[in-house]
Parts: structure tokens; sequence; C-alpha cells
């Protein structure tokens, strides 16, 4: 059995609020955060899908979702950080 992947995504609203998380789905994600399942993003919806990683272990994921997190309000570190795993969008 192949070990489980997970990818970091961030989505984005209309007022450029930003949200990053881990999944193993990214589309279930999104529309679970637009059906209002999550306590802390029910109130910014609607969300796009801004990016996704490729397929990462767990560690790595953790990884990538903490520094994401870290830069999450500078446009121009994340797109440094996303470039780097780019494989969505």
């Amino acid at each position: 059995m192949p070990p489980k992947t997970y990818i970091v995504y961030i989505l984005k609203n209309r007022m450029n609020r930003r949200f990053i998380g881990i999944t193993d789905d990214a589309e279930a994600e999104l529309r679970a955060h637009n059906k209002g399942q999550f306590k802390g993003t029910k109130a910014f919806k609607p969300w796009q899908l801004e990016w996704f990683s490729e397929p990462l272990s767990r560690n790595d994921s953790l990884r990538l979702e903490e520094n994401l997190r870290h830069h999450k309000t500078n446009a121009a570190m994340l797109e440094s950080i996303t470039h780097k795993h780019d494989m969505g969008m």
C-alpha cells in the first residue's frame, strides 16, 4: 500500500483574505468551506481555490503549510514559496 499523501492548499475570498490548509482532496475541501462547514471560514465565503501543491508526505505538507501561514499576508513571499511547489493552478 503506497504511503498516504497530502495536498497543501490556499483559498482566497473576494476581500483577499486567505485560508491555508492540508487535505487529501482540495476540490472537496473547497466545497466544504463554501457550504459553511468550517466555523473559522464560514463568515468569509465564498472562497475560491487559489493554489494547491503537489502530493506531499505528512511531514512535508505540515512544513509547507506552516511556512505559507507565516507569510500569508505577503503576496510576494507566497508567490515565491508556491512557485517551488507548483502543481496546481
